[in-house]
């Protein structure tokens, strides 16, 4: 059982790889960038700094393991802060995804908004768990 359940595991992280890197290739190669709901006064040369600044000019492979870095790496070990309040070493809040509207965190606005999972248990019109 042991063997079956390490081999599921050792094919199943290469699939979701393959199926990240899909659907990141998918997304970048879509028309237009965040860069084109800018305002039309901005300067050619704001723009070129903020897509630059954003990494929109880096190659796909460099986005990709930014991508990769990000979602591994920085918002685990935000989240595991978050859940339970151990400082781990080193600053990382600095390098998370923030909103362009809220300046918070994208990850802390979606579980704002997500069901929590309470339990059969819980009514569906407490909002407590």
């Amino acid at each position: 059982m042991s063997q079956y359940l390490l081999r599921r595991l050792l094919t199943a992280v290469p699939t979701l790889l393959v199926i990240s890197f899909i659907i990141f290739a998918l997304l970048d190669l879509a028309p237009g960038d965040p860069t084109g709901n800018l305002p039309m006064t901005l300067s050619m040369e704001t723009r070129l700094a903020i897509r630059a600044s954003l990494g929109l000019d880096d190659p796909f492979l460099v986005k990709y393991a930014k991508w990769l870095r990000q979602f591994f790496f920085y918002e685990p070990h935000a989240l595991i802060e978050s859940v339970t309040g151990i400082d781990l070493p080193g600053d990382y809040s600095a390098n998370r995804i923030l909103s362009w509207q809220t300046r918070s965190p994208v990850s802390d606005l979606i579980a704002r908004v997500s069901p929590r999972p309470c339990g059969w248990w819980a009514s569906p019109t407490s909002s407590a768990c």
